[in-house]
């Protein structure tokens, strides 16, 4: 990635090397790659892309990388199925008690040996 920067004239290029490894040390490879990807193609926004990044920043994007990648490979939660709405009173009930409603007296002493009072109803 550092040879990508032109712009970047480094003395000890192991030191810097070995600067970047000691701030990625704990973040997995997958992670550094995408980072490293991410900047040689500009993905990165910065002040000056000529420049590389500084150690602090390439950990940064990496861990912010590792997050991305955590998140992609946790378990998806699938949204409960729906149950399909019952009515809440049986479509017999609901008929007796419209005709009960109309005067019909068997309807009505249907309904109240269901423990139903029409005159209150009423």
């Amino acid at each position: 990635m550092l040879s990508g920067f032109p712009a970047s004239t480094v003395t000890d290029p192991d030191a810097q090397l070995g600067a970047y490894l000691l701030a990625t040390h704990d973040i997995q490879f997958e992670a550094i790659r995408n980072a490293s990807i991410a900047y040689m193609q500009g993905k990165v926004k910065r002040e000056n892309n000529a420049f590389a990044p500084s150690c602090a920043e390439f950990a940064e994007r990496c861990r912010d990388e590792a997050s991305m990648l955590a998140a992609q490979r946790r378990p998806k939660i699938e949204p409960p199925v729906p149950k399909p709405e019952a009515p809440r009173v049986a479509k017999e009930k609901m008929d007796l008690l419209r005709k009960a409603m109309k005067g019909d007296k068997s309807a009505a002493a249907s309904l109240r040996g269901m423990g139903y009072d029409i005159e209150v109803m009423r």
